[in-house]
């Protein structure tokens, strides 16, 4: 028997909309339960006095969509893990890249987010040139933080001298 206090869920498991699929509690114990949408089953019935049409309607549209939004998940992780999807999200990193770089150029939030970014570099990070770090620290637009992070990162940084 459905009631309020045991049903959890209910959705169509078809496109007719024949069958439905309920989930009653059973103690700690979720369980499925398939009926007939049939105006003269006692389980249709009894759900109905919980649930109208509309909403089992409306909640086979959410599960279905949770479904499809979950499968698409895993088709592009997938597609990512087989290398399918790296040269799209390179056509759209680089784009954006520029942007950043380009425009707002002195924006500080910006600055402090590329230099930690660049902080992360190993070669940046490992370096042993702190004048190079601490120039790239100090550095007041994005083309200046640049320009010391590749010199560091190509060993041209002109080193202190002691």
């Amino acid at each position: 028997m459905i009631t309020k206090k045991n049903y959890i869920t209910a959705n169509f498991i078809d496109n007719e909309r024949k069958n439905i699929e309920i989930l009653l509690k059973d103690g700690d114990i979720t369980r499925p339960h398939i009926i007939e949408a049939d105006e003269d089953n006692s389980d249709y019935k009894d759900l109905l006095k919980i649930v109208t049409v509309d909403e089992l309607h409306e909640q086979t549209h959410q599960v279905k969509k949770a479904e499809s939004d979950a499968f698409m998940e895993f088709a592009i992780q997938m597609a990512k893990d087989d290398g399918l999807v790296q040269q799209e999200e390179k056509t759209k990193t680089y784009p954006a890249l520029v942007d950043t770089v380009f425009n707002n150029i002195e924006n500080e939030d910006d600055m402090f987010a590329l230099k930690l970014a660049l902080f992360e570099v190993k070669e940046i990070r490992d370096s042993k040139n702190t004048a190079a770090k601490t120039k790239l620290r100090k550095s007041k637009t994005k083309f200046d933080i640049l320009r010391c992070a590749f010199e560091i990162a190509e060993g041209k940084a002109s080193k202190k001298k002691g």
